[in-house]
């Protein structure tokens, strides 16, 4: 297979469970668009989550990718063939009302654009929008894997900002899978000045710590509200994420919650689910619970420079490689949540 021929290799989800790979054209470039050999993509928890891989089949899957740009468009004048990058499967306009801002994930633009056909695929057609508000560079030795944890990083990043996270904060991390190792080492980086985390897993506990966790809580034996109280001498946290879905996740992290705190979703719930909220509570200890939804060229640009200083890398949450062929067998142990962190596919 070669661009020559124009075919290649692309996992297409048909439903949940049903991940098939298929021969499909290779796309053409336009004038301002780039062609990338994609080198590796990381699986996300979106794409193993029933409801929401289900509304958008038949698809080619995978929004974390790194490759090279292999051909470009005649205008394209900041990449060249063989660049090494980063490309976000989603860019916003930049001018619009929640651009000006700083909100690029309620840009109409941004919620239209997209890669084509999708990170899963060996060749990924990089749109004129995309390719100049957020495709970027990778530096020298950065590796493939590393370059697939800029999104999801960056995602963490844009989380912290909402949350206002910063140093000598009391944090609470609900669930450490992967995205919760990162809020861990981020945090720590930041200067938090205690941070509890809770799962249910063992080998995700054991990582929390090694990821700096002042104390993993195993909720299987333990309250999690209780030790968060327990450890900041009664007051709660000034910072709850909340990784996990579902009300009873985010009931849970109000009772985690301290005066004047921030409790954040980090997770988008199915359509249609509801919430009852104590609201004398939220007002008399003006508790702000905030929701962050994806990431912006500013925060991709923040997660490269973690990433480069070592903050956060593949080493850290990278346990899992396998072939595009064993697509279905990574997005299978991503959706068992046990002993595995960063599923990584290599192209």
């Amino acid at each position: 297979m070669s661009v020559a021929t124009r075919t290649m290799k692309a996992a297409v989800a048909h439903d949940f469970g049903d991940i098939r790979i298929e021969e499909m054209e290779i796309p053409t470039p336009g004038p301002g668009e780039a062609l990338v050999r994609v080198r590796a993509c990381g699986i996300c928890s979106g794409d193993v989550t029933p409801w929401y891989i289900r509304k958008k089949c038949p698809i080619v899957m995978g929004h974390e990718p790194a490759g090279e740009i292999v051909e470009t468009g005649a205008l394209v004048t900041r990449f060249s063939v063989g660049d090494r990058v980063f490309f976000h499967h989603h860019a916003p306009c930049g001018t619009c009302h929640h651009c000006r801002r700083g909100n690029h994930s309620m840009c109409r633009a941004w919620r239209e654009s997209r890669i084509h056909p999708g990170g899963a695929a060996q060749y990924v057609l990089v749109p004129r929008t995309n390719l100049e508000k957020d495709t970027l560079l990778l530096p020298d030795g950065m590796s493939w894997s590393d370059g697939t944890l800029i999104e999801p990083l960056a995602c963490v990043v844009r989380a912290f900002h909402r949350a206002g996270l910063g140093a000598g904060d009391r944090v609470a991390v609900m669930g450490l899978g992967v995205m919760g190792q990162m809020m861990v080492r981020l945090a720590r980086h930041l200067g938090a000045e205690t941070i509890l985390g809770s799962d249910l897993v063992p080998y995700r506990l054991e990582q929390g710590l090694e990821s700096g966790l002042d104390r993993a809580v195993d909720v299987t034996t333990e309250s999690f509200p209780e030790a968060v109280r327990e450890a900041t001498g009664g007051e709660g946290a000034d910072v709850v994420l909340v990784c996990p879905t579902g009300p009873q996740a985010i009931l849970e992290g109000m009772e985690c919650a301290g005066r004047g705190s921030k409790v954040l979703m980090f997770m988008g719930p199915e359509p249609g689910t509801l919430l009852t909220l104590d609201m004398n509570r939220i007002y008399f200890d003006e508790i702000d619970l905030v929701s962050s939804y994806s990431c912006g060229p500013e925060d991709t640009r923040e997660a490269l420079r973690l990433i480069a200083q070592g903050v956060v890398t593949s080493r850290h949450v990278v346990t899992h490689r396998f072939p595009l062929e064993q697509v279905q067998e990574a997005c299978d142990l991503t959706a068992q949540a046990r002993d595995s962190l960063k599923v990584v596919l290599d192209l």
